[in-house]
């Protein structure tokens, strides 16, 4: 589909949650992702667009930088963790962790997975953006596959 038809259907969204691989792609420059992933980013900067990530993903996203002692790697983490405009890291509080229970229950998907989704719903998400299929299930907020919106070879 495109940067245009992905930036067209999240045109009504107003806040949003990136999973950890959609951080990951972006944080590396990974192509085909950039494409799509550059001007969402950008939007976060402009303040058209809130993103939010649970702290689950910020624990995944330390876990590679701080295994491979990557000083650089880690740095670039912190700093967006930190610093960028428009970006919320959402701790678990216990309303979340019994809302990740039933999403467990109802999806069968992996706790973290349920936890990450769940801080979607509490924080009052529009849209999930991510590139894990077995997240299609979900129908609240809606998650936007990135794969669905570039060519990948």
């Amino acid at each position: 589909m495109g940067q245009g038809a992905f930036l067209n259907r999240i045109a009504h969204v107003k806040r949003l949650l990136l999973d950890t691989n959609a951080i990951i792609y972006f944080l590396q420059g990974f192509s085909p992702y950039d494409a799509v992933l550059n001007p969402l980013f950008h939007l976060f900067e402009e303040g058209r667009l809130q993103a939010v990530i649970s702290v689950i993903t910020e624990a995944e996203l330390l876990v590679g930088p701080l295994k491979k002692n990557n000083k650089e790697a880690l740095a670039r983490v912190r700093l967006l963790l930190n610093e960028f405009p428009g970006l919320e890291v959402i701790p678990i509080s216990r309303q979340i962790g019994q809302m990740a229970a039933s999403i467990r229950v109802e999806t069968n998907l992996p706790l973290p997975d349920a936890l990450i989704i769940a801080t979607a719903q509490a924080a009052g998400c529009d849209a999930i953006i991510g590139n894990d299929q077995s997240w299609s299930r979900i129908d609240t907020p809606e998650v936007f596959l990135l794969d669905d919106y570039v060519n990948v070879p």
